[in-house]
């Protein structure tokens, strides 16, 4: 079975300010056309899985329960907007801290791999940061990075392909998938 990995910020919803974190539902602003490229995934039969750093949570900037509340409140959107997330994963360590579940590192793709059943050579993983990126390439997925297609040039770790947003990614490669 295939899956398609998401980061949340930058991908899905829209990134809190440098330095910020988005903290709160009301916080939440869905990317345009991030919710019908999700719902065209689960469309197509793919399992959408969320893999997201949530460091605000080492620092004590957000706190378990809203997390949650976040995170069921977005499956619900999503689910409403005919989509449907398979799990969500999170790492809630420090930067300095050594664990192997933070992007670039592939521990969350790896557990859900496992959880899910996954063929990681037949899963993509989506992001906005080069350490999405590479984390894809480490467990061994397909990749993508969502920014502007000059960004795309400078990367030291070449994704497989670059789009403008979500909307994009899906299209080339739901389009790609029926070749």
């Amino acid at each position: 079975m295939s899956a398609i990995f998401l980061d949340r910020d930058g991908v899905i919803i829209r990134k809190a300010p440098e330095g910020s974190y988005v903290t709160a539902w009301s916080e939440v602003r869905f990317l345009p056309g991030s919710l019908e490229a999700i719902a065209s995934f689960s469309r197509y039969g793919h399992k959408v899985i969320i893999i997201t750093n949530q460091r605000g949570l080492a620092c004590g900037r957000i706190q378990q329960a809203r997390l949650d509340d976040i995170h069921a409140r977005m499956k619900k959107v999503i689910r409403d907007k005919g989509g449907h997330i398979a799990a969500i994963y999170y790492c809630p360590h420090e930067k300095a801290q050594e664990c192997d579940c933070r992007k670039p590192r592939p521990g969350m793709l790896l557990r859900a791999a496992q959880e899910h059943k996954l063929r990681l050579r037949d899963c993509w993983m989506i992001g906005d940061k080069e350490s999405d990126i590479l984390a894809g390439q480490r467990a061994g997925c397909k990749t993508a990075f969502i920014t502007p297609s000059e960004k795309c040039l400078r990367l030291t770790h070449k994704p497989d392909l670059c789009a403008q947003n979500l909307a994009m990614a899906a299209e080339q490669i739901l389009f790609n998938a029926r070749l």
